[in-house]
């Protein structure tokens, strides 16, 4: 099962250099604000596939007064020790990420994502209910990594056909071939980013629905005009209906700047499955116990996929949870073998978890004695 072994930061963030070696799978970081726990989350959520948990500019994420910054993580996979690493190197003008497998440069950025699986949740995930479409697209899609690591590369293709294709409606309106050969392109990507989330809400429904213990069954449902016509059609056949809808829509993007239909446009909705309430009137203690039991119910969904569950990388998960909840879930987390880190502001929380996990202080990048 995976387990970290080592983790190695170079001026990433607050931390000078940190080199970490983990006593147990189950950790719990405890610190004030500021301290660095989320940022070591960060670091460990980069290494999976897609942005990080923040999402950041890589100019960010370096200490201040230099650009270049690095993490390194030995991991077990099975029988198998990996060495993973990423960063940006000094003089890299592009500011792009370099990824290394076992000391060697990666041929591609693939290579190390399809590796290493891990899911996270952070405060910021509490509105994710109460705000906008974009915030649920990026949780659905982290899901759908953790299962099918290919669809980062899906989603990234579509991205840079759709950015061409708005850029072309504006400079140069008049290729007409260039821009089917772009919608081509998205049409193709579109449809294995729509049919992958498909399959995704459907076998974490299932497993939502039968393997949550203490924290409520829950029922996804996928709002997309591409899924829809995947429910009535073959794939080529809205490959090409997509591709249509493009071309006839041209002008109408030219005017308005950008894209309008696709698989970036595409939402989802989450509901308790007994009561039928939305999570999005649904109270901010029950939208966190929904969240979670969807966090859970992937964990198990990844395993029977790869083999072998995330890493899970909680981010003040027992914020309003009570405290039949908040137990419910550390007894959850026992039964993973896998690395999981969990942090807070203080340790009492924590407290049935004491025989079981390893507790760390942080102070400004510096863990504690």
């Amino acid at each position: 099962m995976p387990r970290l072994l080592k983790l190695t930061l170079t001026h990433f963030r607050n931390y000078d250099r940190l080199v970490w070696e983990p006593d147990c799978p189950l950790v719990v970081l405890t610190g004030e604000n500021g301290s660095g726990k989320t940022n070591l989350l960060e670091a460990l959520s980069l290494l999976a596939p897609g942005r990080g948990l923040r999402r950041a500019p890589l100019t960010d994420l370096g200490q201040t007064g230099t650009s270049e910054w690095g993490i390194s993580a030995r991991v077990t996979q099975g029988e198998e020790i990996l060495e993973l690493g990423t960063g940006v190197t000094a003089g890299n003008n592009t500011a792009k990420r370099t990824y290394l497998l076992n000391g060697r440069p990666a041929r591609t950025r693939g290579v190390i994502e399809d590796t290493l699986s891990a899911v996270w949740i952070t405060p910021q995930m509490d509105r994710l209910f109460s705000e906008g479409a974009s915030g649920r697209r990026r949780f659905l899609d982290r899901l759908v990594m953790g299962v099918t690591p290919d669809h980062a590369k899906q989603l990234l293709a579509y991205d840079r056909a759709m950015t061409q294709r708005n850029k072309l409606l504006q400079t140069r309106y008049s290729e007409q071939s260039w821009l089917a050969g772009l919608e081509a392109s998205m049409a193709r990507h579109a449809i294995a980013v729509a049919a992958a989330r498909t399959d995704l809400v459907q076998q974490l429904n299932q497993f939502s629905q039968t393997s949550l213990g203490a924290f409520p069954a829950s029922r996804l449902v996928l709002e997309c005009e591409l899924t829809q016509q995947l429910d009535q059609h073959p794939a080529l056949w809205v490959e090409d209906w997509f591709k249509e809808q493009l071309s006839l829509s041209r002008e109408e993007d030219r005017e308005r700047g950008r894209t309008g239909r696709g698989a970036h446009r595409s939402d989802f909705s989450l509901s308790d499955f007994a009561t039928g309430q939305p999570a999005a009137t649904a109270s901010t203690g029950q939208q966190k116990s929904m969240l979670l039991g969807i966090v859970l119910a992937h964990a198990h969904l990844v395993t029977d996929h790869r083999g072998a569950p995330p890493l899970l990388l909680l981010d003040e998960p027992l914020v309003h949870l009570d405290e039949k909840r908040r137990n419910a879930l550390m007894e959850n987390l026992r039964s993973f073998d896998t690395t999981t880190i969990l942090t807070g502001t203080d340790t009492a929380p924590f407290a049935p978890l004491r025989d079981a996990a390893q507790f760390i202080s942080l102070k400004n990048g510096d863990f504690l004695p």
